[in-house]
């Protein structure tokens, strides 16, 4: 009941090499992160951020490391202590590209978060969707990097899926200044545009 973080937390290190263990392992494997603390020692640390460069060399090499896990069918969980800061945006990353969930516990119940976390089965590793619009739509709200140059495309990957993960998109009919460029599409008789 008295739980309190003390001494360095050398999560990046921690993580890596981890990640680096499950790849060795087949697909669908787990890396579970669990932290009381913030990332302040070693590769990854938040405490050398200084500068808008640092953050962003930081966040990086998460990147890194989960396009890592993801690339090698390993999901990467995070678990956060509540009430200790850890940075949970950056790490956040990890479970986002891998398929993997994050979670802040309360320490009491920490026993029961971590079997719940490994209860369900992956069913698929390297999973990569991608969903087509009419050439009259596109996508709204999208990075730039997962979609085709005329947003009709979405290309995006999760790693590993378990049976409750979700995928939600928006779209959005193109401007009408669009539309009428394009020959095929009469916009007199045109009633509604395929989904």
């Amino acid at each position: 009941m008295e739980i309190e973080e003390t001494g360095p937390t050398a999560m990046g290190p921690a993580v890596l090499t981890s990640v680096a263990m499950a790849c060795c392992g087949k697909p669908g494997s787990t890396v579970v992160v669990c932290t009381d603390g913030l990332a302040n020692i070693g590769l990854g640390a938040f405490d050398e951020v200084k500068s808008e460069q640092d953050m962003a060399k930081v966040d990086e090499f998460y990147e890194r490391v989960g396009q890592l896990a993801q690339a090698n069918g390993v999901t990467i969980n995070i678990i956060s202590i509540q009430g200790d800061e850890c940075n949970i945006d950056s790490l956040s990353k990890l479970a986002d590209l891998t398929g993997g969930n994050v979670e802040r516990v309360n320490p009491v119940t920490l026993k029961d978060d971590f079997s719940n976390i490994l209860s369900l089965p992956v069913i698929a590793s390297n999973v990569e969707v991608k969903v087509k619009l009419h050439k009259g739509l596109e996508f709204r709200n999208e990075a730039a990097a997962d979609l085709s140059a005329d947003k009709t495309l979405l290309a995006r990957s999760f790693g590993n899926v378990t049976e409750d993960n979700m995928f939600t998109f928006e779209y959005t009919l193109k401007k009408i200044s669009e539309l009428v460029q394009m020959d095929d599409i009469d916009l007199e008789k045109i009633k509604s545009l395929p989904f």
